[in-house]
């Protein structure tokens, strides 16, 4: 399997977690199966090659699109049988308010087709993607893309967008009373703002984060008590409840096994 993740340029890394590639020689034998986690970030996928199916908890399987796949709070399936190619890239929540001027909140547990997202511009990126010689010619694409959009971002909310990059990066236990208090207003105007900026009420976006920063950790030698504790849950149970709704799976058997990472979006079968 070729896979690579490449860090955003400077200019991009305000909207951009990473860029990412994979091509693989799947086959009905060998399948490629990835169990996507829930997330608190939207991601980007371009399928240059070959042909996946998809299941969320939301739709049957179907053939999986170019296209946006939002932030979300569910598990969902993507699985091939044959040689594939994949470019995507993970953005902040932000950037679809900021960049393509879209509430967040719109694509939450969503699935959109390219066109459907960013119009004709966003068909024409990936009839040249497809064509495109080589992966180097495709990051650059999609680069170009990209910083066609900076000029939409919109400085008043600075403030909110780097809470949530940085929180995104770095979980931190933080009172949604404190983080209103911080960028200036009231609990309720923090929340409606804050849902169009993430996607998420501010409780279940830091839920979901706290979930996702315990990914691809090395916690063999700890107690799910001591896990638990250390990342702010009440108790074991507490932790055990939120593992299992965001993954589908028990944290004793995850953190026990050697299992294939996916970045901290869930984990691949092949």
């Amino acid at each position: 399997m070729n896979f690579k993740i490449i860090q955003p340029p400077k200019h991009l890394a305000e909207y951009v977690r990473f860029f990412w590639l994979v091509e693989y020689k799947a086959s009905v034998d060998k399948p490629y199966v990835h169990h996507a986690f829930a997330h608190h970030c939207p991601e980007v996928i371009f399928c240059y090659k070959g042909q996946f199916k998809y299941q969320s908890a939301f739709d049957a399987e179907k053939n999986l699109v170019s296209g946006i796949y939002g932030q979300t709070q569910t598990i969902s399936k993507a699985s091939s049988n044959t040689d594939f190619g994949i470019l995507g890239f993970y953005l902040y929540p932000h950037a679809l308010p900021q960049l393509f001027r879209l509430p967040a909140n719109e694509f939450t547990n969503q699935c959109v087709d390219i066109k459907s997202f960013c119009g004709r511009e966003g068909e024409m990126l990936e009839e040249r993607l497809m064509l495109a010689a080589d992966n180097n010619q495709r990051i650059k694409l999609v680069f170009d893309f990209l910083e066609a959009r900076l000029k939409n971002a919109r400085a008043e909310f600075a403030n909110i967008c780097s809470s949530i990059r940085m929180l995104s990066n770095a979980y931190s236990g933080v009172s949604v009373k404190s983080w209103a208090e911080s960028n200036f207003l009231s609990t309720r105007q923090f929340e409606r703002r804050f849902k169009e900026f993430s996607g998420f009420n501010p409780k279940l976006f830091l839920r979901i984060a706290r979930f996702n920063s315990l990914l691809n950790k090395n916690f063999r030698n700890k107690l799910l008590t001591q896990i638990a504790l250390e990342y702010g849950y009440y108790d074991e149970s507490h932790f055990i409840h939120d593992f299992q709704q965001f993954s589908g799976c028990n944290p004793k058997e995850y953190f026990k096994q050697d299992i294939r990472l996916a970045s901290d979006r869930g984990t691949v079968e092949f």
